[in-house]
């Protein structure tokens, strides 16, 4: 039996139903509507002349055989007879297939049908935009959407009466007024009304508060919430216990994002029902004006989504943190229990990356560069240097406790990754007089996962070269040798960028 008409008979029975046909396959979903559900009335619109004069050959058929449950009004209908039909309303369902004109399509929606039940090819209809124009007055809405003859995603969504939001976006606020504005004006430039934005002042000292208001007076949208000062994650977490959509986004406010960001999300997102949609970012040099991509995760199997577990599970250890580039299922956060670590004062992006991705039973990435994450700004965790990245231990000690369990052990193996990279990039960072404690405080840390030589697989197996010399160093304590080799990278990176100052001068002929 065919998906749409399975999904039908899993309702409470309609009273009457529309179906489209455009192609031959229509035939047999008629076919199968009346051998599962017992209608009374089927209206049956061909879109062609071919289509309906087969159609009516069948219904000859059907007529004939007891097997079909025949509705007391069976109705067929061309084209250009659809506009003066009269259809109910009260418990209407329509069902399309092998339409390739939208634009019909978003017509349908003046129908105010209860369920919307399609399939259709991607290259002529946009899922996204037909559920747009549904929402509002349809109660459930099951597409089946393809490119050609590529993989199938299906939107499979109901309506919630009492709430209306589809994507909460958290904004965790502390000492950014000066960013803000541009942060407000690109996120809200998207006019829709199924998405809030929530920006939790963590007891700024500035003016925050009074710039939020002051957009909240145009934007009913904008909700301003206060609490006392506990950090990003705890202003991250409160927002997080007060979002009403179905999808969770996170914004920096010190940043800033494509306009259409926010939109392509939700539309890959609803599109195949995935539990994480993400999208590309750049990294915004403040001091420049200038912009670079970041190398990540973005094209096959990611770009046209997958629910491949090892893929997935790939992405806790090559995948960049940045949680502010995604949009997360409500669901698969209230589900697998995952939240902020209240307590951790900075990095707390780190543990609900790992944390929602190993739970996650789909993805997809769009592939294009959306967010602008600001650099070189004073306070970010980014720049610290100092004894603040001791905090990549209790994180790694959240995330043992949380992955202790896990019978997966291809996650087990990219937590470990993950340390070792996280690791690799504080000592790079670190001031030489906090490197011998980072580095033995590190040593125990990769000891406590693995032993020597199941250790040195694991990271020969996913890991750089770079990785596996820093776990063999780190994991015989050859804290000199490491300090070392960070001295002569540091040493050789001040005489690369001396050597580029003076070729500079040479050029201006100074």
């Amino acid at each position: 039996m065919d998906d749409m008409v399975l999904y039908l008979e899993l309702q409470k029975s309609p009273k009457e139903v529309l179906l489209i046909i455009g192609s031959k396959h229509g035939i047999k979903i008629m076919q199968d509507i009346l051998i599962g559900v017992c209608l009374e009335k089927l209206t049956v619109l061909s879109l062609s002349d071919h289509l309906f004069k087969a159609v009516e050959k069948e219904k000859e058929n059907i007529e004939n055989d007891s097997q079909y449950y025949i509705p007391r009004q069976f109705i067929l209908l061309r084209k250009n007879e659809f506009d003066d039909h009269k259809f109910g309303q009260e418990d209407l369902a329509i069902l399309y297939e092998g339409v390739k004109n939208q634009e019909f399509v978003e017509k349908l929606s003046k129908l105010s049908a209860k369920y919307l039940i399609g399939m259709h090819d991607r290259n002529y209809i946009n899922t996204f935009d037909i559920w747009e124009k549904f929402r509002e007055n349809t109660k459930k809405i099951y597409i089946i959407s393809y490119v050609g003859g590529g993989k199938k995603d299906v939107l499979n969504w109901e309506k919630n009466e009492e709430n209306p939001i589809e994507l909460s976006i958290i904004f965790p606020m502390y000492n950014i007024a000066k960013y803000l504005p541009q942060c407000i004006e690109t996120v809200t430039t998207w006019q829709t009304d199924f998405v809030e934005f929530l920006f939790v002042d963590d007891g700024s000292p500035d003016n925050c508060a009074d710039i939020v208001k002051k957009y909240a007076q145009r934007d009913s949208r904008i909700k301003l919430l206060s609490k006392k000062n506990g950090g990003c994650a705890s202003a991250r977490q409160y927002g997080l216990e007060r979002a009403k959509g179905r999808y969770i986004g996170f914004v920096d406010p010190d940043d800033f994002i494509q306009p259409d960001m926010y939109r392509k999300l939700l539309a890959k997102a609803l599109e195949g029902t995935y539990e994480i949609a993400y999208c590309g970012y750049r990294e915004y040099y403040e001091n420049t004006g200038l912009s670079a991509e970041v190398p990540d995760a973005l094209s096959y199997p990611y770009n046209e989504g997958t629910s491949d577990p090892a893929k997935i599970d790939e992405l806790i250890g090559y995948q960049r943190v940045a949680i502010w580039r995604g949009i997360y299922s409500k669901d698969l956060i209230q589900r697998n229990k995952i939240h902020f670590y209240t307590e951790l004062k900075r990095f707390d992006d780190l543990p609900f990356k790992i944390e929602v991705t190993s739970k996650a039973r789909s993805v997809i990435a769009v592939p294009e560069y959306l967010y602008y994450y600001r650099m070189s700004r004073p306070g970010q965790d980014v720049s610290a240097d100092d004894e603040r990245l001791y905090v990549h231990f209790p994180i790694f000690e959240y995330l043992d406790k949380f992955m202790k369990n896990a019978s997966n052990r291809n996650q087990l193996d990219y937590l470990h990754l993950v340390k070792v990279h996280t690791h690799r990039y504080a000592l790079e960072k670190i001031k030489r007089e906090f490197s011998k404690e980072y580095c033995r405080k590190a040593k125990r840390d990769i000891k406590g996962d693995f032993g020597f030589i199941e250790g040195m697989y694991v990271i020969n197996k996913l890991g750089s070269k770079q990785d596996l010399l820093l776990f063999i160093l780190l994991y015989w304590g050859w804290d000199g040798a490491i300090r070392k080799l960070l001295h002569r990278k540091e040493k050789a990176l001040k005489e690369n960028k001396a050597i580029k100052k003076l070729k500079l001068l040479n050029n201006k002929g100074i």
